[in-house]
């Protein structure tokens, strides 16, 4: 794990060295997503999940190597809250994570402003906030948690347009993968459609 998160160290440093011994130019941004998350616990028998609504806010780095490609680091802050079948059981959390996608972008103009698509991979840990059963009864407050603590790695995309005024519209979709399912009973596996707005200054 540690080679992994040194990794995503160097290559964000890597990105910025770059852009500056490069004629890239670097601007910053923030986001705002309206999310349907996914929360699935695997290798659980008679276990299932849906999606659920949340959302999160990010910002963001746009180096931009020419008028029609770009590398994109985020810092994403996530939160939604669902339900999980397991064992004919309902099990209640409310789940956070932390995110670091890097996006290869390219763009091209359309009207006023740029359409753009980007790919790429991201880092994230997830947090249990608060989980137990439905209507559980005050005297078992610690019964039927569910561990959703874990890091996790996977692929994002995105799709969106800037207009001429910075502000952006976009939809991505995004899908994390269990690194720390060591002695644990199950892993979990995370997906993501978002829709968002931002702007960069």
């Amino acid at each position: 794990m540690k080679k992994i998160i040194l990794s995503t160290v160097i290559l964000c440093s890597t990105f910025c060295m770059t852009a500056q011994n490069t004629s890239a130019t670097t601007s910053f941004g923030v986001k705002v997503n309206g999310n349907l998350t996914n929360v699935k616990l695997t290798d659980i028998p008679q276990s299932g999940s849906s999606f659920k609504p949340g959302a999160s806010v990010s910002g963001f780095a746009k180096i931009e190597f020419n008028e029609h490609f770009a590398l994109q680091p985020e810092l994403q802050l996530t939160y939604t809250e669902g339900k999980n079948n397991v064992n004919n059981e309902r099990i209640k959390f409310k789940y956070a994570g932390i995110e670091v996608p890097v996006y290869a972008i390219g763009q091209f103009s359309a009207g006023s402003g740029k359409v753009f698509i980007g790919v790429g991979p991201h880092i994230g840990y997830g947090l249990s906030v608060d989980s137990g059963k439905e209507k559980l009864p005050e005297s078992a407050p610690d019964k039927h948690k569910i561990d959703l603590d874990h890091w996790y790695m996977g692929g994002s995309s995105m799709i969106g347009y800037e207009f001429r005024n910075k502000i952006s519209v976009s939809a991505g979709y995004q899908m994390g993968f269990d690194l720390s399912s060591s002695g644990k009973s199950s892993t979990v596996k995370t997906q993501t459609i978002n829709l968002g707005i931002g702007y960069r200054f």
